[in-house]
């Protein structure tokens, strides 16, 4: 069985991101800015709310809070397209990658479920969580990408991660570190050390799925 080797997958993400840096500059950048966007108008909204105590403020403080977490999904959905894509054509990536709103329900529901499991999991010892994350790592990627729904993406996500669940771990471990360093260069550092740590696991998931593939048999001519 192929091993997953994360020598590879950073090596693959360190040349991906130098062909073009200044294209996941701008996207981090830009996913930044509407985050901040976001969480500016929800705070604005939840001051007046507690200020005037009124219940119109109150109401739309509520659906701002509802908005802010789909735009958060719509982000989530949005980078794993974004990476998806410069991972099999760096040069094909554009910002308009960025917006990738399908299956939207799908991806809402498969992050629930995956979030309560590992959360439970957490609970329990710490380490049946981080096994369960390990798991349903690529659960994400294969509703983006097959449009599978949430059940099924968890079931081809552990079978996706059988035989290499060790290397996927020590491939988190090297992904927390790296943006840990990311994190203490001034902050700046995490403009390179995130996409980075984005490409490096959709290459792993790439790595592995090809190892799912059935092997084409060619008959030989007569």
């Amino acid at each position: 069985m192929e091993k997953l080797s994360i020598k590879e997958c950073f090596s693959f993400a360190w040349r991906t991101f130098k062909s073009r840096p200044w294209i996941f500059i701008q996207a981090g950048l830009l996913l930044f800015l509407i985050n901040m966007a976001v969480n500016l108008v929800q705070t604005l909204l939840e001051m007046g709310a507690e200020s005037t105590g009124g219940l119109i403020v109150s109401v739309i403080a509520f659906i701002s809070a509802i908005i802010g977490v789909a735009v958060s999904f719509l982000i989530s959905m949005g980078e794993a397209a974004f990476f998806l894509r410069s991972h099999d054509d760096v040069n094909a990536v554009s910002l308009r990658t960025l917006w990738n709103p399908t299956p939207f329900w799908k991806f809402v529901g498969v992050s629930l479920l995956t979030g309560i499991c590992i959360l439970v999991g957490l609970v329990f010892l710490i380490v049946p969580g981080i096994i369960l994350g390990i798991l349903f790592m690529f659960a994400g990627y294969l509703v983006i990408e097959e449009k599978l729904g949430p059940i099924d993406a968890m079931k081809k996500s552990i079978e996706l991660t059988k035989g290499n669940r060790v290397q996927l771990f020590m491939l988190s471990l090297a992904i927390l570190g790296i943006n840990i360093l990311g994190f203490f260069a001034l902050l700046v550092g995490l403009f390179v050390s995130i996409p980075v740590s984005f490409l490096m696991m959709v290459h792993a998931y790439r790595t592995l799925s090809r190892k799912e593939q059935p092997e084409v048999l060619v008959a030989e001519p007569a």
